[in-house]
Order: structure tokens, then sequence, then C-alpha cells
């Protein structure tokens, strides 16, 4: 495989390191409950999943892009009634601030993808050292416990915390400085052509595409698998 290097009775890589969202879960959001709960406040009793949907989806879609912005609790916490607040005012909807943040927080899930616990599984049993390197807020490491998912890692690097998103090569210098561990012996795998593969590829990593959507190879991926089942095949080599 170009670019992996091989120890003789090893593995191509010592070193992983995992995108989370998108690669080893979804993020998804209860509109019909968010609807539900806020009705009672709606002005004109008009809100409906139909009208919901639009601003809920903008809403999370705000807090992916401006996350790395607030990079203590409290400041995250402030971020999070704010955007609350104008998803409800988009939406009719006059509530205490307390009410909407509660409601939008308790509505997003994360979901692991059926093989994503057997895959890091067995890549532990092999030897593997997984580090979980995601563009995400300062709460991942809380995500990943609440998933009974922290065990698996060594560390944690989310951009909030670091001040550096994929695909700056910063973060990855930081997940390798982390690590301990050379570019030859290191893999990222993720799910975004762009912030996952190019970014890892222009800081000298291999990467891995899971491309569950069926977009097509990525040219700068080491390898292109449709989800993460055949990912220890490939680091077996």
């Amino acid at each position: 495989m170009a670019g992996a290097h091989r120890r003789n009775g090893g593995t191509n890589y010592d070193v992983i390191f995992l995108d989370v969202d998108g690669t080893l879960l979804w993020t998804d959001f209860d509109v019909e409950g968010y609807v539900a709960d806020l009705a009672p406040y709606a002005r004109n009793g008009d809100l409906t999943v139909e009208r919901a949907t639009g601003p809920v989806w903008e809403s999370l879609q705000r807090h992916i892009e401006e996350n790395i912005e607030h990079r203590t609790e409290e400041a995250l916490a402030g971020f999070r009634r704010r955007n609350a607040a104008l998803t409800a005012s988009a939406l009719g909807i006059e509530a205490p601030v307390e009410v909407l943040t509660e409601v939008a927080e308790r509505r997003i899930s994360f979901n692991p993808y059926p093989e994503s616990e057997r895959v890091m599984e067995e890549l532990r049993a092999m030897g593997c050292r997984l580090y979980a390197v995601s563009n995400w807020d300062i709460l991942l490491e809380e995500v990943l416990e609440d998933l009974d998912w922290i065990g698996y890692f060594e560390a944690v690097v989310a951009s909030a915390v670091i001040g550096v998103e994929k695909p700056d090569r910063g973060i990855y210098e930081e997940a390798l400085r982390i690590s301990g561990s050379p570019k030859d012996r290191t893999v990222m795998v993720g799910n975004d052509p762009v912030t996952d593969v190019r970014g890892a590829a222009g800081c000298g990593l291999d990467a891995v595409m899971i491309d569950r959507k069926g977009n097509g190879r990525v040219p700068e991926a080491t390898a292109t698998l449709p989800d993460l089942n055949g990912l220890p095949e490939l680091v077996r080599g």
C-alpha cells in the first residue's frame, strides 16, 4: 500500500487518528420532539415540523461553524443560549432562554454507526493506539464518555480545545506531538475529503476516506472504504 511502512510481524500503522462525526457516529436532531416541546410557546400556535426543520438545522450548522470561537465552558454556554434564542426568534417562539437551550440540547443525539465499536475494539486488540482528532466543541470528551467510548482513545484532540481546525496542519501536528508517533506510522481516517483527507495528506500523513455516501475516491486518499468494516484489514495489510 502506498505510503504505508510495515514492520516485520507488525501492522502497516501503529497509530490511527479517527474523525468522529460522519466517521464513528452521525449527529441527529429530533425536530418533531423540538416542536412538541416548544409548541405551547409559539405565537399563534403555528409551529410545525415543516416550518421548524430549516431553522433548526441552520442552528446546528451555526454551532458546527462557530464552536471553535468558544473555548471555555462559559463562552460555549453563552453561545448556545444565543443560538437557541436566534432559532426561536426565527420561528416565533417566545420562551425563557433556559427552556430554549435545554430543549435544543436535549433533542440532539449522537448515534454510533453499527460497526464503530467492534472496529475500535479490533484495532486496539491489534495493538494500535487510537486518537480522536475532530473538529468539535470543547465538550467532545463528554460526548465520548456518554457513549462509553473514552476508553478506546489514548487522547482526544478537539479543534475548539487547541484552537485549530482541520484541514489546518496545526491540528495534525498537535495530534502527532501528543501521540509521539512518526508520520509514516500514522494514518488519518475520516469522511471529509477536504478536512480529513487533504488536510492529513498536506501534513504528510496517509489518509483513509470513509465514503458512506458513495461519492467516489478522493485522489489524495491512500485508500477509500464504504464504512469502517475494512479498516482493520487495511491496517493489518
